[in-house]
């Protein structure tokens, strides 16, 4: 299947210019790539409409093209995402560019999700080992938190944004995580990259895993 056709979803506005260089090298493979986004139709006064509100408890970041990081209601979003998602029943394999939850709400049978993937591959890994998650915001933890919860791993969580990194804050968490008993890490956004990884990886003595990175290592497997 050299030449399979992969849509690649963004939950914001494609094309992600800071994921180019990964997606470049997903061509580079021979897979056809093209890009979409749920927001791409959408206005910033629309998108503002569906930033969370006070009683919103599943919450997702992204990224649009000029840039701007944007926090977003899951329930709001959901509409849109089934929206764009359904358009590309002619794609070999669709990627949805989120790490959040969307198992069962997306049922599609082309459909790649991130979280359904990780989870099953540190399953593969091992079951006992207790996770150190970071994630964008801060008011992500619950939600993060339960993903894992639920696939009955132990969890302890932390909050980097991938879109204003710093590497000096994102070790600084992960290293407290890692001190708190943490036995991997997981920078749980498709927003982290491998350079993100590399610039904390040999200053601490868990491993790190980036779902970025593995989830693209599988789609070029599959493929």
């Amino acid at each position: 299947m050299r030449h399979s056709n992969i849509a690649v979803v963004t939950i914001g506005q494609a094309p992600r210019k800071d994921m180019a260089e990964d997606i470049q090298q997903l061509r580079e493979a021979g897979l056809q790539v093209q890009e979409f986004g749920a927001l791409d139709a959408l206005s910033p006064s629309e998108i503002a409409t569906l930033a969370p509100s006070s009683v919103d408890t599943d919450i997702l970041v992204t990224l649009l093209t000029n840039g701007q990081q944007v926090k977003l209601s899951k329930q709001k979003l959901m509409p849109y995402i089934q929206t764009c998602i359904s358009n590309l029943h002619e794609f070999t394999w669709v990627l949805l560019m989120c790490t959040g939850d969307f198992t069962n709400k997306l049922p599609f049978k082309n459909l790649l999700l991130p979280d359904r993937m990780m989870t099953n591959l540190v399953k593969g890994l091992q079951t006992e080992l207790a996770l150190g998650l970071i994630g964008p915001e801060p008011d992500q933890q619950t939600t993060v938190a339960e993903k894992w919860q639920k696939a009955q791993f132990a969890v302890s969580f932390s909050a980097s944004s991938p879109y204003h990194f710093n590497a000096q804050d994102l070790l600084a968490k992960a290293q407290q995580l890692a001190d708190h008993g943490a036995d991997l890490l997981i920078l749980d956004c498709m927003g982290y990259s491998t350079t993100m990884k590399n610039t904390i990886k040999d200053k601490l003595n868990i491993p790190i895993i980036v779902p970025r990175e593995a989830v693209f290592t599988i789609l070029k497997a599959i493929c």
